[in-house]
């Protein structure tokens, strides 16, 4: 407790005297905004994303980390490493009790292009285009999203619309696509704190609809010279589409819960 006193006071002064730290800022966990790093900068990017909760024991750790890099006329790219730790319970066959397996694993190398068309303060909206492709031992694919956003007085507004498609490089070789959309509105409480609520539509496609799942929660995020951070909590609050056996949700592909942590350093 005495610690805590201690760090209280030093917590409150470094958020008071703060300065935003760049413009490319995540202040939405899952939604993505149009500022680009000018020409030349860099920032150093890692994210924490927890998966946990479905008919079965289950709970995904995935970590990744990027180096992002401005590029001129409204161009930046990115190169990410992904990895990930599942544990989860499964039936093994012959067998009468769940056994609990757990793996950790290299997922893929992402890389990235952003281009921003317009700007959400000096036009009448925001917009950018989003394109990335990734790769690795068990899968390779690709995503494509559109970026809108807007900032009117001390709200910020944010609308995504994303395609990807994946293919897993395994013996039973699949490709699936999936499609949805993410809209958030945030409030600046100082120009250092942004406070938000995410709305998030995912569905996954492999032939006929596998499942439609929405996903609504808060976002809390904070920017400094040195370094911005967010923090995002999703509950999944219906499935559409593929709802598991005596539920409103889908629990087989999806989770009660997905948060993410980002973190962004300027080099």
């Amino acid at each position: 407790m005495s610690s805590l006193r201690l760090f209280a006071p030093l917590l409150l002064s470094l958020l008071a005297v703060a300065a935003p730290a760049t413009a490319t800022e995540r202040h939405f966990g899952f939604s993505y905004e149009s500022g680009v790093l000018n020409a030349g900068q860099a920032e150093i990017q890692p994210w924490t994303t927890v998966r946990a909760g479905r008919a079965n024991y289950f709970s995904r750790l995935e970590a990744r980390l990027g180096f992002q890099l401005g590029l001129p006329h409204n161009l930046q790219a990115a190169l990410f490493w992904d990895i990930s730790s599942t544990a989860e319970d499964i039936r093994i066959p012959g067998a009468t009790l769940d056994s609990r397996l757990t793996a950790t694993e290299f997922q893929s190398l992402s890389a990235e292009l952003k281009y921003k068309l317009t700007d959400p303060t000096a036009d009448a909206l925001g917009s950018a285009l989003l394109l990335t492709g990734q790769a690795g031992p068990m899968l390779v694919g690709f995503e494509g999203r559109a970026i809108v956003d807007k900032q009117l007085g001390a709200f910020l507004l944010g609308l995504n619309l994303f395609y990807a498609g994946t293919e897993h490089l395994d013996a039973n070789s699949s490709a699936v696509a999936s499609f949805g959309a993410s809209a958030a509105v945030g409030y600046f409480v100082t120009p250092n704190i942004v406070t938000s609520l995410e709305l998030r539509n995912e569905n996954r496609f492999s032939g006929e609809l596998d499942y439609s799942v929405l996903y609504f929660g808060p976002t809390l995020s904070y920017a400094s010279t040195r370094f911005w951070l967010t923090l995002a909590a999703q509950p999944q609050v219906i499935a559409f589409k593929g709802a598991t056996s005596g539920y409103h949700l889908d629990l087989h592909e999806n989770e009660y819960l997905q948060a993410r942590l980002l973190l962004g350093f300027p080099l």
